[in-house]
């Protein structure tokens, strides 16, 4: 069945994905099963499953099960309910058992949801024909990477999951989970976009952090992978009061970028080594170089030139002191291109929202 999801560049007739495909933007209009989490009908997907939403709910029930989180920052939340699943202190278990059911419960009636496709579901994403609807039925494979799905956590929304679907009486999707999914990114772009006895930098830049890594390819494949230092995400606010405040955070924005690519590239063992050409998968929709200006943190670099992708050329080759060529790739684009081997399938990042990618596509 062909992707309704995919575009073809007019440019190289390369495929991407459009902001069409996006899970955030689904509303729950009706439950698909009833009896489990009623009281997330009329919600959207995002506000229903994602990392902000798991981290409220950790500290309000931490609070209810007599557990002092306060002094532990936001983002180190997910990993230390991970971590308490297999606790020794039976009320840590409990906490983190009635958390990880809530939001297992919640995985699985979203991508129930999506299997069946009823009527008042369908409506209320106006942007979706039926053969979208159709063609989320169709998949075989659901992968889920990132960092609410890695270890226990994982697992055991693996198991909700199925759970729900039995319930239903649905055939499930089967899940395929990844744990090691830090560089999945950086080596979906590498294994699609690099060619044989290349050695490239490539970087994958998220709204949380920025991974870094050289990666040398022979023979097809890869040969050898250093990691740099991960980095945080900096200038990632999308909300402004007017046009010049936006201005001004995007050239933040993209100072903050054109100084961790070029520190990244001298970092480099061997700079001189390294191809022309840097792969960097965005957490934005781009084709052609041109980022989506609707949504995210990177959105406002539009606000700098359409073409992102050739400002970052320019910047680079005058900073490297080489004719720098720039790809950029959705970054959940780029983390299924790591399993493009594995038919009729979607690979769906948990994280700050629903990242999608589709197997299927030709980059």
């Amino acid at each position: 069945m062909k992707n309704p999801f995919l575009s073809v560049s007019d440019k190289d007739q390369t495929e991407y994905l459009t902001s069409r495909c996006s899970l955030n933007r689904a509303v729950l209009k009706k439950l698909p099963l009833y009896g489990i989490e009623d009281e997330i009908e009329g919600m959207s997907f995002k506000d229903i499953f994602s990392t902000p939403t798991i981290v409220k709910e950790i500290r309000r029930v931490s609070h209810r099960y007599g557990i002092d989180l306060s002094d532990q920052p936001d983002y180190i939340l997910p990993q230390l309910l991970n971590e308490a699943i297999e606790a020794d202190n039976p009320r840590y278990r409990q906490f983190a058992a009635r958390v990880v059911k809530q939001f297992g419960n919640r995985l699985g009636l979203l991508l129930l949801t999506l299997k069946k496709g009823e009527r008042e579901n369908r409506l209320a994403r106006d942007d979706w024909d039926d053969a979208c609807w159709e063609y989320w039925r169709s998949l075989k494979t659901v992968i889920l990477t990132g960092g609410l799905a890695s270890s226990m956590l994982g697992r055991r929304f693996k198991e909700d999951i199925q759970t729900i679907f039995d319930m239903a009486g649905e055939k499930p999707y089967y899940i395929m989970l990844f744990d090691n999914g830090t560089y999945v990114g950086v080596m979906g772009l590498a294994q699609k976009l690099m060619k044989d006895d290349m050695t490239s930098l490539v970087l994958d830049m998220g709204h949380t952090g920025i991974k870094r890594a050289v990666v040398k390819k022979r023979g097809g494949e890869i040969a050898e992978f250093s990691a740099q230092e991960s980095l945080p995400s900096l200038h990632m606010k999308s909300h402004f009061d007017n046009d010049d405040e936006k201005r001004r955070e995007a050239i933040e924005l993209h100072r903050y970028i054109v100084n961790t690519i070029a520190s990244s590239f001298r970092a480099a063992s061997d700079p001189a080594a390294l191809d022309d050409t840097i792969l960097i998968s965005l957490a934005n929709y781009t084709h052609n170089g041109m980022l989506n200006g609707e949504r995210g943190g990177y959105a406002k670099l539009c606000t700098i030139n359409a073409d992102y992708a050739a400002v970052l050329e320019d910047d680079l080759s005058g900073e490297l002191h080489r004719d720098i060529k720039v790809r950029l790739v959705h970054d959940s684009t780029a983390s299924a291109s790591y399993f493009a081997d594995i038919d009729r399938s979607v690979c769906i990042t948990l994280g700050t929202g629903f990242g999608v990618g589709f197997t299927d596509i030709n980059i």
